[in-house]
């Protein structure tokens, strides 16, 4: 196994100490026209896009280092999370979840997520970015994201044969010539045939062409970055960084540097001018300027932590954490949204070989895989985690009678029992909320959205993330150490429909595994177990058991959410926050409502259109 990879060219090393300073020093007390906290999916991004102007000059600060392992390159390893590239803080006592608490997945790393995530890319339905429009952001609905999906994508079929023998269809006309290389692999395991048998008996199930064309709920193949040309994982590295760094003198990249605060300009307005770095390599803090705009792209978790440690922030936290208040802006940290999922386990009597269990168990396979990939490039190690996946709207996981029934019991509900304190104390957040429970509530009474799906890899594994969340939690300063990392509260299931619709979640997978098709794989379930039945059962199994609900599926999103002022937002329809100049947000934090699906392909399309936006402004 060493030698293949080794033999592939592959660093197997960390970054050196060298490596990473050979820009840190330079930059002390210089002056970019923009700088960008977080290297990720949208700070590469914007910051490619911005220096295609030569007169630009664009520096972006990242905490994390560059990562050639094989972890960063090989599509099998999507399989599993790359922990030694992330900051993991522990979650805060989940109230609902037994006051357990979860890992955090922030990633610390040149291309962010896009290094370690499963590598699906999927986009939400066209009613879920319409959902953003109707929340008062003109020009962020479908329509004027499509461009962007496509700007930033460039789709690879597979082979002719493959298409062919499984029927693999896709929608070539919502894909561009874009850097990100999306691809279904060739290889797809035998019994990928009677998962299909299955969502085809499905009561009520459409299959459109391609999970990328906006149409919800569906059976559908599902494309992952994989560079088709040499099999390998499309990061916003490899598409938006390394194909300019050697040309863009304009561009500069800080590893290794954390950003602390953000500094301002305390004029006739408040302005962001500069943000304070400290080095991981010799701790010194260093200031760095931007003339037009600090663009922050630390993603949902760090963003409204470094806009709290900098005193823009709910004011009673910032003053209890002994921060002082630079703009009291409620909504940072506020509105957060991730995808629970609910994980069901079958073991399977007679799987057909090989299957996604056989690199594990069976030595000689899993030698001779790897042999197929160093040579040709072919074989699973050459795919990611599933291209077979199944979207539910919630009349298919329910009955159309029963989310009508959902959707009219939630506008009823007395709001501010199931939101944090803060939504009873600031009538602007609580609105925001309300408005969008309102569009919630109308899509769950249709089939224009998806309320869950079932990523299928050809086992017996059945996981089914719950897409549409009630539930918000939160973001905060640690009181007690403030610069430190944040506090994260899921507050899963703080809204109780949203465990019931958990437990209808499980039946539901239950009601797909039970297909006539399924039975020639001897489908037996093992989690959460036949004998759990009724609801309540289900539903403190799930609690109590945190292999079979996930508090998160490492999506995180909304924490600047994308809204009107008086609809507690954040940012404006613009991404500049309010009431701060020269500051904008462009990650996943500005979503005001998580769309339905894996967020990699929403926030590069995200970042895209915000880098038009701040080019407009000159």
């Amino acid at each position: 196994m060493t030698s293949i990879l080794a033999a592939l060219g592959y660093a197997l090393a960390v970054q050196s100490a060298a490596a990473t300073s050979s820009h840190h020093h330079a930059v002390d007390g210089a002056t970019f026209d923009y700088v960008v906290v977080g290297g990720g999916t949208s700070g590469l991004v914007v910051a490619n896009r911005l220096t295609e102007n030569r007169r630009n000059t664009v520096l972006v600060i990242e905490r994390g280092y560059f990562d050639d392992k094989p972890e960063a390159i090989i599509p099998w390893y999507s399989n599993a999370v790359d922990t030694s590239v992330l900051v993991s803080p522990r979650s805060a006592p989940n109230p609902k979840l037994n006051n357990s608490t979860h890992s955090v997945t922030v990633a610390a790393v040149v291309g962010g997520a896009t290094v370690v995530n499963g590598m699906g890319c999927d986009r939400g339905s066209k009613a879920d970015y319409d959902a953003w429009e109707e929340l008062g952001n003109h020009g962020w609905g479908w329509n004027g994201m499509l461009p962007y999906f496509k700007k930033s994508t460039n789709f690879t079929p597979p082979s002719p044969d493959v298409v062919d023998r499984w029927n693999i269809t896709w929608n070539p006309s919502v894909y561009g010539k874009g850097p990100v290389q999306l691809h279904i692999s060739n290889f797809q395991y035998p019994d990928i045939d009677t998962i299909w048998g299955g969502f085809r008996q499905q009561p009520g199930v459409r299959f459109p062409p391609g999970s990328s064309s906006g149409f919800g709920p569906g059976a559908y193949w599902s494309a992952n970055t994989i560079d088709a040309r040499d099999m390998t994982r499309s990061t916003a590295r490899s598409a938006y960084y390394d194909p300019v760094n050697k040309t863009r003198s304009n561009l500069r990249l800080v590893i290794g540097q954390t950003a602390t605060k953000l500094i301002f300009d305390r004029g006739k307005t408040l302005r962001a001018k500069g943000v304070r770095i400290i080095s991981g390599l010799d701790g010194k803090a260093r200031n760095v300027y931007a003339r037009r705009e600090v663009i922050l792209a630390a993603g949902a978790v760090m963003t409204p932590h470094l806009l709290q440690v900098s005193g823009i922030g709910p004011a009673s936290v910032l003053k209890a954490a002994g921060i002082k208040v630079v703009k009291d802006l409620p909504s940072v940290g506020a509105n957060f949204q991730d995808h629970a999922t609910v994980v069901l386990w079958f073991n399977l009597s007679t799987p057909s070989f090989p299957n996604p269990d056989s690199m594990s168990n069976n030595a000689a396979y899993n030698a001779t895989v790897w042999e197929e990939y160093f040579n040709n490039r072919t074989g699973p190690v050459a795919a990611a985690n599933s291209n077979s996946i199944i979207y539910y709207s919630l009349s298919q996981v329910l009955s159309p009678s029963a989310a009508v029934s959902i959707a009219s019991r939630l506008l009823a509900q007395d709001a501010r029992q199931y939101l944090p304190a803060i939504y009873s104390t600031n009538s602007a957040l609580l609105r925001g909320f309300k408005a969008q429970r309102a569009i919630l509530a109308q899509r769950f009474k249709t089939n224009t959205s998806s309320y869950t799906a079932q990523p299928l890899r050809g086992n017996g594994q059945s996981p089914s993330p719950l897409l549409k969340p009630l539930s918000r939690g939160s973001v905060t300063l640690n009181l007690t150490h403030p610069e430190s990392l944040p506090v994260v509260q899921y507050n899963t299931f703080m809204n109780p429909i949203d465990e019931e619709l958990a437990v209808a979640v499980v039946r539901r997978s239950r009601r797909y595994w039970a297909s006539p098709a399924l039975q020639k794989l001897g489908p037996t379930e093992r989690q959460p177990g036949a004998e759990y039945q009724t609801d309540s059962q289900i539903l403190d199994y799930l609690k109590a058991n945190p292999f079979a609900l996930f508090a998160s599926l490492a999506h995180p999103s909304g924490t600047c959410a994308m809204m009107p002022e008086k609809l507690g937002g954040c940012v404006a329809s613009d991404l500049r926050v309010y009431g701060v100049e020269g500051l904008s947000v462009v990650d996943a934090s500005v979503i005001p409502l998580i769309s339905g699906t894996s967020l990699q392909a929403t926030v590069y399309a995200i970042a895209e259109k915000a880098a038009d936006i701040i080019k407009a402004r000159g």
